[in-house]
């Protein structure tokens, strides 16, 4: 599996874990962003550190002052075709985000018993652990080889994702109101598929509450088929989730259905990191629970 790593993402803060568990911070300028004028330019890490202190805060408007041709140049769509920049009167397209839900939306389901927590034998134990786990490498496998599989949401990234976890990773639907944080299915009850099927944020919620999800407090600690969620500075919730696909000294690649199905994380916020609204908080989860 090959994949183009961008730059190191270093310095104070870049991803740093928060006391509520999220990976945060604003990558360093760099060669792919254009300044408000379309051009593109280098600057030395060593002298900007000033700069990404007050990163979230320069910028506004510099997407739409940017001609598309400069984008594309460098491999992204326009802006007219991102959901997370600003139109032309500074608004946000509508997002993926449903009003937050109860816990448990019908008080009648709990997740489903993990086998590892009921053997009496150490052996069967760690045998029923290794069954019960999520394959990160099927589920990163199962995404690579499916990326131009075609999209059912406008923005399809979460329901992407939860197929990979369901047909590469073996995660197992649990039942449920389609509004509820532990159910998480497909084709049940006439209604198609719940929220934490569709939604990045609804998903998010479901695999580090109901699934064991373990948050990484860097990125060199992610995983291949970890799951990284993406929260942008003027959205209410998580709007976005990637795959982990490759791990090079440090560094995630990730596939997704997104703009650039193929990329890496530091592409990723790089690209946003002097528009008028850049990535807010990155969170790697990953979730080990069938």
């Amino acid at each position: 599996m090959r994949n183009k790593l961008g730059r190191t993402i270093t310095g104070a803060a870049v991803l740093a874990l928060t006391a509520a568990g999220a990976v945060t911070g604003t990558a360093h300028a760099s060669t792919d962003v254009p300044d408000a004028t379309g051009a593109i330019t280098e600057t030395a890490d060593a002298s900007i550190s000033a700069a990404d202190d007050a990163s979230t805060d320069v910028g506004d408007n510099t997407s739409a002052a940017v001609a598309d041709s400069v984008w594309i140049s460098r491999g992204w769509p326009a802006p007219s075709t991102d959901p997370h920049l600003p139109d032309a009167n500074g608004n946000i397209p509508a997002d993926q985000g449903e009003e937050p839900q109860p816990l448990i939306d019908e008080g009648i389901y709990r997740p489903d018993a993990d086998p590892a927590s009921t053997s009496p034998d150490s052996a069967d134990s760690a045998a029923a652990a290794a069954a019960a786990a999520i394959s990160g490498n099927g589920t990163a496998n199962w995404a690579y080889n499916n990326l131009d599989t075609r999209w059912e949401y406008r923005t399809d990234c979460a329901n992407f994702v939860s197929k990979a976890l369901y047909h590469g990773g073996g995660m197992k639907m649990r039942p449920g109101g389609r509004k509820a944080d532990n159910a998480w299915w497909q084709g049940r009850y006439g209604f198609g598929k719940s929220w934490s099927w569709t939604s990045a944020d609804y998903l998010r919620r479901h695999v580090t509450k109901w699934r064991n999800g373990a948050i990484q407090p860097h990125e060199y600690n992610a995983k291949v088929g970890d799951l990284v969620f993406f929260k942008w500075k003027k959205e209410r919730i998580y709007n976005h989730v990637a795959i982990v696909s490759s791990m090079v000294q440090g560094h995630a690649g990730i596939v997704q259905h997104g703009l650039k199905n193929q990329t890496t994380l530091h592409e990723v916020i790089t690209r946003y990191s002097h528009t008028s609204n850049p990535i807010e908080k990155v969170t790697i989860v990953r979730p080990k629970t069938r």
